[in-house]
């Protein structure tokens, strides 16, 4: 894993930025971002420019941009030559074209988990077959966070499989922890398939954790996997089932830092899990445009980088359509489940601000 000494500067591009960037800057680096959102909370940590064309625009603005190193998060890896080009100019902290094409490769990541005895879901090409069961999801390369899941026209199909959806965050071959995740919540005014929030620290049965640490190494040994990384998982019982993996810096990442007590840009060893956090991202049920007042409201509340309670604060004048983030919240409580109702709480409190 590429590293660079605390006090250096680390530009971090995506479509947003905030997460990676707290972590960096709880770690002791120095932070400058490029995202789709450049975000009031984010703007007033670190300079932070909004990227209006994306995926090219982050070119531009890293060609101008003096660091002394740089990391992507989503929902970057879909686009493995633009990663090449950058990291030919500037010293990438992550996972190179190669690798993402590959990760990006359900086919050959089918191949490779059955053949070491661990789960993936039955995968077929679109041009194979044309599955006509529900018993199928329709999914395409280009998706982020359940964007790329669909019901009609798709790239591949995969079989469904039923369970708690979780999230291991990996680096290396190490496991640094594992979230529940939230997916597809009405109450947070998420799509179907939508990603919207991680808590941790989620229990698992022995056998599926001897599945991670089995996981960890395949993918560290066989597709170099060197850095930090996501894998997307469904618990069917006592079975682990990889739906994804996400070759970067993934949403679940600060919930495990803050749960484990540990930092993602630090040398860790042996860790325990010490309290119970999670988060959630509001989509909007109805349009908004954020007044000053809406802005300073929420600054306000925002609290410290060590630990958010409101993260990704939208600028003044920033106008939001029905189904768009809004903003994340953040809770703590003495259980997994009394998170899981704090954040509904604090969801309801925030929406009655908002609108």
């Amino acid at each position: 894993m590429k590293t660079i000494e605390p006090g250096a500067t680390v530009a971090v591009i995506g479509a947003s930025a905030r997460a990676a960037a707290f972590s960096l800057l709880r770690a002791g680096r120095k932070v400058v971002t490029a995202d789709l959102f450049a975000d009031a909370d984010l703007s007033r940590q670190c300079p932070t420019t909004r990227v209006f064309s994306y995926p090219e625009g982050f070119a531009t603005w890293l060609a101008e941009t003096e660091c002394d190193g740089w990391l992507y998060t989503g929902a970057l890896e879909n686009h493995a030559a633009l990663v090449d080009r950058l990291s030919a100019a500037q010293t990438l902290l992550g996972h190179r074209g190669d690798v993402l094409r590959r990760m990006r490769d359900p086919l050959e990541l089918q191949a490779a988990f059955s053949s070491v005895g661990l789960h993936f879901p039955e995968t077929i090409a679109a041009a194979a077959k044309q599955p006509d069961s529900n018993a199928w999801l329709g999914k395409n390369y280009n998706g982020s966070g359940g964007s790329g899941v669909m019901t009609g026209d798709a790239t591949y199909f995969q079989r469904r499989v039923e369970g708690v959806s979780l999230s291991a965050v990996y680096r290396g071959d190490q496991l640094l922890g594992v979230t529940r995740q939230l997916v597809g919540e009405a109450w947070a005014g998420a799509s179907e398939f939508q990603y919207c929030g991680s808590i941790a620290p989620w229990p698992l049965p022995a056998n599926a954790q001897q599945q991670l640490l089995r996981l960890g190494k395949l993918l560290y040994t066989e597709f170099g996997l060197t850095d930090l990384y996501g894998v997307d998982l469904i618990l069917d019982g006592e079975r682990l089932w990889t739906i994804e993996v996400n070759p970067r810096y993934t949403a679940a990442v600060e919930i495990v830092e803050q749960a484990y007590g540990i930092s993602a840009f630090q040398p860790t060893k042996s860790h325990f899990a010490n309290a119970s956090v999670g988060k959630v991202v509001l989509f909007a049920k109805a349009s908004l445009v954020v007044t000053a007042a809406t802005n300073n409201r929420l600054l306000q509340q925002a609290g410290e980088i060590a630990w958010p309670k409101i993260a990704d604060i939208p600028a003044t004048g920033t106008e939001i359509a029905i189904g768009q983030p809004v903003l994340t919240l953040f809770a703590a409580a003495d259980s997994c489940a009394a998170v899981a109702r704090r954040l509904q709480l604090r969801v309801a409190q925030v929406e009655r601000l908002l609108w």
